[in-house]
C-alpha cells in the first residue's frame, strides 16, 4: 500500500512543478508588456517635449515679428529701413521674449514688406514670416507664411 501512495503523490509533485513553471512564463509576459509600456511612455514623453521645445520658438519668432511691426507703427525710422530693405534681408530688430532670444529681418517686396523672424533657445530655432501691407497709414500683418 505504501507503494501505491508514492506512486499517487509523484504526478502531484510534477503538476506543482508545472504550475510553478507556467507561472514564472505568466510573470515573464507580464514584464515583457511592462517594459514595452514603458518604454512607449518615455518615447511619448520625450515627443512632448520636442513639441513643446518647438512651440515655444515658434511663438517667440511670432512675437517678433509682432514686435517689429509695433516698432514700424511706433517710429518712423524703422519703417525707412523696413521699405529700404529691397535686396536681401535687413536685420530690423533683435531682442527676447520669455527664454527664446529672437532677430528679425525685413525685406521689401513692392508694396508689401516681408519679416523674417528667427527665435532661437540652446541651439534649437524656428522661424516665422510675416507679410505687411499698409493700411491707412500703419502697417498690419496681412497673412503668416509657413
Amino acid at each position: 500500500m505504501d507503494g501505491e501512495r508514492d506512486m499517487m503523490e509523484k504526478p502531484e509533485y510534477g503538476e506543482r512543478g508545472m504550475i510553478s513553471l507556467l507561472g514564472v512564463c505568466a510573470l515573464g509576459i507580464l514584464m515583457f508588456f511592462a517594459a514595452t509600456l514603458y518604454a512607449v511612455g518615455m518615447s511619448r514623453n520625450a515627443a512632448v517635449q520636442r513639441f513643446l521645445v518647438q512651440d515655444e520658438l515658434r511663438n517667440g519668432a511670432e512675437d517678433g515679428v509682432r514686435l517689429a511691426v509695433s516698432k514700424m507703427n511706433g517710429d518712423s525710422a524703422t519703417v525707412t529701413r523696413a521699405e529700404g530693405a529691397a535686396s536681401d534681408g535687413m536685420l530690423l530688430i533683435t531682442g527676447q521674449t520669455g527664454e527664446v532670444d529672437f532677430e528679425v529681418y525685413a525685406r521689401n517686396k513692392g508694396d508689401k514688406i516681408l519679416l523674417l523672424s528667427v527665435g532661437k533657445k540652446d541651439g534649437n530655432q524656428s522661424r516665422a514670416v510675416g507679410v505687411l501691407k499698409r493700411k491707412n497709414g500703419k502697417y498690419i500683418i496681412e497673412h503668416w507664411e509657413r
